[in-house]
């Protein structure tokens, strides 16, 4: 939306005629052409335009503050002053700002992920444990059952061997009458 002169020096807290004066200074009338409009006596400067003239006096303000700051009072001391940021330095730390505030979001998110990481290699682990706990158990079971039907096998042979024994003694061992 276009505005007129009026309204950006109000806006600049400037007069109308400094931002005339501005608008057509050497470093900017020709710039301007296609941003300003003449419509019943009155001149209309759209949006770029606008940017371009708060940039000038912004310049301009830099300079004079600038020239401020290199003056010294009694030729002993330096007043310190800080220049007016301009919407650049004001949108670049906004944009430092959302980032931080991203990257910390995502550190955030990571500290997540790694405890739902360990979390998960614990539970490995344990399952782990108990895999080789019930493999252990289960060659065990399989020993003693070997073990036990060892001893069947042996016990099955001393009791047959007993009775081939007692089957020869009854036939060698008669008992006389």
């Amino acid at each position: 939306m276009s505005k007129t002169v009026k309204q950006i020096a109000d806006e600049l807290g400037v007069s109308k005629q400094a931002v005339h004066q501005k608008r057509k200074s050497k470093e900017l009338s020709t710039a301007l052409q296609p941003f300003t409009s003449t419509v019943d006596g009155v001149v209309y400067i759209s949006v770029d335009g606008e940017n371009l003239i708060k940039q000038a006096f912004l310049k301009n303000d830099r300079k004079q503050v600038d020239d401020k700051l290199s003056s010294t009072v009694d030729g002993s001391f330096t007043p310190s002053f800080t220049p007016p940021e301009d919407s650049e330095v004001v949108f670049l730390r906004g944009q430092v700002e959302k980032l931080q505030a991203e990257l910390e979001k995502e550190r955030e998110h990571n500290r997540e992920k790694d405890k739902q990481l360990l979390e998960t290699l614990n539970k490995l682990a344990e399952s782990q444990a108990a895999l080789s706990a019930g493999q252990a158990a289960d060659k065990q079971k399989a020993l003693a059952e070997k073990i036990i039907e060892g001893n069947k096998q042996l016990s099955d042979e001393a009791l047959a061997s007993e009775k081939s024994q007692h089957f020869l003694r009854k036939i060698f061992c008669r008992k006389k009458k």
